[in-house]
């Protein structure tokens, strides 16, 4: 079994201390930055989201309206049939013009029966990527020529670096080409929606050239995309910032949209923080260890002493006193100790004479108990042996008085094992006159066990036990006693073929015995185990082993102490 380690008072209050106060403290500080780290993150995701929610739904409105109203034009096949008259043109106008003011996004808009002859200007002057002369295989005219009368998108840089989105559509008849529908939607509009978002935006075109941006990290000298962004959301890190991004595509890719925030600065800030925190509280737990340690062994100085007045007296040290001059509790303490110890040695030395005295008392009282049952049963034999055998009454007489004799002679407690051994022959010759032919002894004596001191009256009620069980359901009965030296101690055996005790009685003598609980029905079995516990220790007692049917036996070991060989002739005489 392991010992638990000793545990100190003064190490208690110390971890009492950081366990129930400073423990708890840091715990829910860093549970709080850790909420405030938790909450941050959700509400910067969330607003993110909702930034690029709404440029996407920015984009996504002017694109649709400007698809659709490509769309409706493209149907009217006289606008590409030659000259426009200039209420068509003040119709067409007024047409985009209404959805670009309902949407107040503004946007140029231009008509060309082909790459090199434009029918309408929203500008008076053309710019330099719809000059079809230069560049009519290139740029948005090859997309619309590849797309035919799907929407194309491009952004296009003009000179003066503005960024321009351009929005593109072919007019088909009968899959001959018509015209060509382009409009144009400078970027520079969007600063003041860019100046009101907390995200930093990136739109660009479906080949990564940005369109408006409020944050150039991650552009080429291109203008475009450094990094293959998915429009999933996720966490960017570069050698430089770290960057939380959500990104989405509208216009089936034509238009991807990306709202970002640096969160290096606040991640650095929370490290620092999280660093600070520990930092002040390793110092505090060291402060608090050296000041508790200090101020924990001046209060419990005088404690210790009282513990160790404690072990003295736990030792047997009765001597020891406690010297405490501290004016509080533990002078009371001290003080009531150094008397309570007084008052002790006064009563164990009474004690120990009460015992003493309370011993012998017993001693002489359970070694008086003779059983009244035996001595009625052999006067009323000597009565009717009286007439037909005299001889028989006259040796029964004689055994029965040195019985007698013997159990009230009170001048020795311990005899040699051979004297009550006499004494115990005397009770057989008794029980084979009651008995007859019923009944056969024997008696076996070590020579080394013959002056071993024991008990006085220590056999004959064991004898009593075995002719009291043995003789349910039985015409004989024999009785085998027997000592042996075995080590240090001599063992004694009564052991008969007899009928053996029940369960129940065995279970009944085992409690008796156990309890130290007299009963009148087993009165002589308690008397050797009160006597051998008295005498030798709780260690002591009596051993029962008995089977119904088979037998009894009874067996008693008598430590043979030093003090007792000494003592054998004395006590033999």
């Amino acid at each position: 079994m392991l010992k638990r380690k000793h545990s100190y008072f003064k190490d208690d209050i110390r971890r009492m201390l950081l366990l129930y106060a400073f423990l708890p403290a840091m715990v829910l500080t860093f549970f709080l930055l850790f909420m405030f780290f938790f909450y941050w993150n959700m509400e910067l995701k969330n607003t993110v989201e909702a930034e690029n929610n709404l440029m996407a739904e920015k984009f996504q409105e002017a694109s649709l309206n400007y698809r659709d109203f490509m769309e409706e034009l493209s149907r009217e096949q006289e606008v590409f049939s030659g000259d426009l008259s200039s209420s068509q043109r003040a119709e067409i106008y007024d047409q985009f013009y209404s959805i670009s003011n309902d949407m107040k996004i503004s946007g140029d808009l231009y008509l060309f029966l082909s790459e090199e002859e434009p029918i309408l200007l929203g500008r008076k002057n053309l710019p330099y990527y719809l000059d079809g002369q230069s560049y009519g295989n290139w740029g948005i005219f090859n997309m619309m020529k590849a797309r035919k009368e799907t929407l194309s998108v491009r952004v296009m840089e003009e000179s003066e670096g503005n960024m321009q989105l351009v929005f593109g559509r072919q007019v088909l008849k009968e899959g001959v080409p018509m015209g060509y529908i382009v409009i144009v939607m400078d970027g520079r509009q969007f600063r003041v929606l860019l100046s009101e978002q907390s995200s930093q935006t990136v739109v660009t075109d479906a080949m990564g050239r940005a369109y408006i941006t409020n944050n150039y990290t991650f552009l080429d000298n291109l203008n475009r995309m450094s990094l293959e962004l998915s429009p999933d959301e996720s966490l960017l890190e570069t050698q430089k910032d770290g960057y939380y991004l959500r990104g989405q595509e509208i216009l089936e890719g034509e238009l991807r949209i990306y709202s970002m925030r640096n969160i290096n600065s606040q991640m650095n800030f929370f490290f620092t923080l999280g660093g600070v925190l520990l930092l002040v509280f390793g110092l505090i737990i060291l402060l608090v260890l050296y000041s508790t340690k200090k101020m924990a062994a001046s209060k419990t100085e005088d404690l210790y002493k009282i513990i160790d007045a404690f072990k003295g007296a736990q030792e047997g040290d009765f001597t020891v006193k406690t010297e405490i001059r501290s004016h509080d509790e533990f002078q009371t303490i001290g003080d009531s100790f150094n008397e309570m110890l007084e008052k002790l040695k006064v009563q164990i030395e009474r004690n120990k004479e009460m015992t003493e005295r309370l011993s012998a008392t017993q001693l002489r009282q359970l070694r008086s108990q003779f059983n009244p049952h035996f001595l009625y049963n052999t006067l009323d034999n000597i009565r009717f042996m009286v007439h037909f055998k005299p001889e028989d009454a006259s040796s029964m007489i004689l055994s029965l008085s040195n019985l007698l004799r013997y159990s009230l002679d009170n001048k020795r407690e311990e005899v040699p094992l051979s004297l009550d051994m006499e004494y115990t022959e005397n009770y057989l010759k008794i029980m084979k006159f009651r008995f007859g032919e019923r009944l056969s002894y024997e008696v076996r004596m070590e020579e080394l066990a013959k002056e071993v001191p024991i008990p006085k009256l220590l056999i004959q009620p064991m004898i009593e036990n075995a002719i009291k069980y043995g003789y349910e359901g039985k015409d004989h009965l024999h009785v085998s006693i027997s000592a042996f030296m075995r080590e240090k101690e001599m063992v004694l055996v009564c052991e008969d073929n007899g009928a053996g005790m029940k369960k129940e009685t065995q279970e009944e003598i085992s409690k008796l015995l156990s309890e130290d609980a007299e009963s009148s029905s087993h009165l002589g079995l308690f008397n050797i185990h009160r006597r051998l516990k008295l005498r030798y220790g709780e260690g002591a007692g009596i051993e029962i082993i008995s089977s119904e049917g088979a037998g009894t036996r009874v067996e008693v070991s008598v430590p043979f102490l030093k003090e007792m060989e000494s003592d054998k002739g004395g006590a033999a005489g």
